[in-house]
């Protein structure tokens, strides 16, 4: 998932930044790209686990409610045709600026959760990878290894070069799902009574539902997709279309990499592959992928959270000052309301960074990358910790706050078609975050 709504505020705020206006073809194939993350490769072990039959009918609501969602935040923007306007935006001008830093956190959690799930993903890489040549390594020294490449990557300060090549990420990750492709067609060819099994399992339910909706993970962008196009007003029906193609890739994978592995699935399908020379190219094609992928995703949170301090920062010393200058012909005391605005725009004094001194960014990129790094180190299984993630903020943000800023928006509307739309994408999201989270927490404690 490509987050970069952070970063294109700021662009958006500056007229001397030239904007490129995409076209409806562009802005199909930039969503397509947004909403295939990691959820894809981890989606066959859990539709095998769920079934075949069973994970069309859970998928379907998902997809429904994800189309929908993205749709209510399109037709506020629409009606309220305002230029640059934002997720936290909608939130902060429907529900208050308490629930705007609430979506904040979720915003940042779920990214780090992200870019955790990527570096498990690159140590399991790298462990199978080096097997294959007869060199075992630990978890441990795997994680170590991966220092090497992704924490310059963690510091990065002019996130435009990863704009520019992150459509070769892309591709990368559209190769890797091709050499599956050709792996299934290879085993299907010489296995010779192959039959459909556990075509339903009502049991692992939940364990399917959350990989599932991480799947679908590009609310962050349709806002400043639908911002970039020449007509705005064209991108509701381009974004049902581009979803609807991200969803037909990510089922079609899964359900014909799952039928032909079976008991053999893994937990990340490229493991699954039997080749061993197109098993250690596909890896090494989607950690490519996800490398161009992983600063992006880390960049948001580290903005948001740098902007947090600055603001704290600006704040404090703003009050400092006019205590120390307190009398009523202080020049700072009659530019406090000026200081106050100059707060909420200080993330838009530079482009594609918030401290201009290195030492906080340090801090706090370090104290991240630490973290990211330790709990990566605890998660005992992908699958599982992608199903929390999702099954928690993947909700939130993909389901809930659309849904409770798209009924106090048209409040008025009586319709009942609406009403039954919202009550599927809610009863979706509720089970999701209450039973997910518990079938996650079940197998990861």
């Amino acid at each position: 998932m490509e987050n970069r709504e952070i970063e294109d505020s700021n662009k958006l705020k500056h007229p001397t930044i030239k904007q490129y206006k995409s076209t409806a073809r562009q802005a199909y194939f930039n969503f397509i790209k947004s909403n295939l993350g990691i959820g894809v490769i981890v989606l066959p072990v859990v539709t095998y686990q769920v079934g075949l039959l069973w994970s069309i009918f859970l998928f379907v609501p998902i997809a429904f409610s994800c189309v929908k969602s993205s749709q209510f935040m399109i037709e506020i923007a629409d009606d309220l045709n305002t230029d640059n306007i934002l997720y936290s935006d909608i939130i902060k001008q429907t529900l208050g600026i308490l629930w705007a830093h609430i979506l904040d956190i979720a915003i940042i959690l779920q990214l780090i959760g992200l870019c955790i799930a990527y570096l498990i993903f690159l140590t399991e890489s790298l462990a199978q990878s080096l097997l294959q040549i007869d060199i075992q390594m630990t978890k441990l020294q795997c994680l170590l290894i991966t220092l090497i490449i992704v924490i310059p990557l963690s510091f990065v300060r002019k996130i435009h070069f990863f704009h520019s090549t992150s459509k070769y990420g892309f591709y990368s990750a559209l190769a890797s799902f091709c050499i599956i492709l050709y792996d299934c067609q290879n085993r299907l060819s010489i296995i010779d009574n192959f039959h459909f099994s556990n075509l339903m399992n009502f049991k692992n339910t939940f364990n399917y539902v959350g990989v599932a909706i991480l799947c679908c993970e590009g609310i962050f962008t349709v806002l400043p997709i639908r911002d970039s196009m020449k007509n705005k007003f064209e991108f509701k029906s381009v974004a049902a279309q581009s979803l609807m193609t991200a969803f037909g890739i990510s089922i079609f994978l899964s359900l014909i990499s799952s039928s032909t592995y079976q008991q053999d699935t893994q937990s990340i399908v490229l493991f699954s592959i039997q080749n061993p020379i197109l098993e250690v190219v596909s890896l090494i094609l989607y950690s490519i992928s996800l490398l161009l992928t992983f600063p992006l995703q880390l960049f948001p949170a580290v903005q948001i959270v740098e902007s947090m301090f600055q603001k704290n920062i600006f704040q404090y010393t703003s009050f400092h000052d006019i205590e120390e200058n307190s009398n009523d012909d202080s020049p700072i005391l009659k530019n406090a309301d000026s200081i106050c605005n100059k707060i909420e725009n200080i993330t838009c004094e530079k482009d594609d960074e918030v401290f201009e001194d290195r030492f906080f960014q340090i801090i706090i990129r370090s104290t991240l990358m630490i973290t990211i790094y330790f709990i990566a180190y605890c998660v005992p299984h992908l699958s599982h910790f992608l199903n929390l993630i999702g099954s928690i903020f993947g909700s939130l943000l993909q389901f809930c706050f659309p849904v409770l800023v798209h009924m106090i928006y048209f409040k008025n509307s009586k319709s009942i078609r609406l009403v039954i739309q919202y009550a599927i994408i809610l009863i979706v999201s509720i089970l999701a975050i209450v039973l997910g989270t518990a079938e996650s927490l079940k197998h990861l404690l």
